[in-house]
């Protein structure tokens, strides 16, 4: 009997290891087509600023992120900056982290795939489509890369590790 509960009692520590080590989320992928035909808004821009803060309320973490963009690709804004609302981040000591949202870093440029989700204190805020699916980092080698998590498509092509010429490309090709 002793043996049985010292077996159960070590499946429960590796299940807890398991759940609580740094793992991306596994999603049903979103080809670039669909989530363009699912946005309204489609950018390439940097980073210029993210704010952490309570949501109205005060039960979860958001995060407001500032995007300069320099192109639209699909859609239509003529401010020259959006505001991107996400769930999770940083309110002083207090964090709050969701492993399929997208992380940002200031001066990091991107394309995003956006819709509207509401407006506050006179400011369209936008929300990711298909979470940090909907969001791609262009590197410095041109490369627009998703990160995060692990992709699942049984018949979808998902766009990753692409040119983001070639990307905008696909991007602007969607009827």
């Amino acid at each position: 009997m002793k043996q049985g509960y010292n077996l159960v009692r070590v499946i429960s520590l590796i299940v807890i290891f398991l759940m609580s080590s740094e793992s991306g989320a596994l999603m049903v992928g979103m080809s670039t087509e669909r989530l363009t035909r699912e946005s309204e808004l489609v950018i390439v821009g940097d980073v210029e600023n993210t704010i952490s803060q309570w949501s109205d309320d005060g039960k979860q973490i958001v995060t407001q992120v500032t995007i300069t963009y320099t192109d639209v690709i699909k859609g239509k804004n003529t401010n020259r900056k959006v505001v991107v609302e996400h769930e999770g981040g940083e309110v002083g000591e207090v964090g709050m982290q969701v492993s399929d949202s997208p992380h940002f870093r200031k001066g990091e440029k991107v394309i995003l795939f956006l819709k509207p989700e509401k407006i506050k204190e006179d400011k369209n805020i936008f929300k990711i489509v298909g979470s940090a699916q909907g969001k791609y980092t262009i590197g410095t080698d041109g490369i627009a890369r998703k990160k995060g998590f692990s992709l699942w498509s049984d018949k979808e092509l998902i766009d990753n590790n692409i040119p983001a010429d070639m990307l905008i490309d696909k991007i602007k090709k969607v009827k």
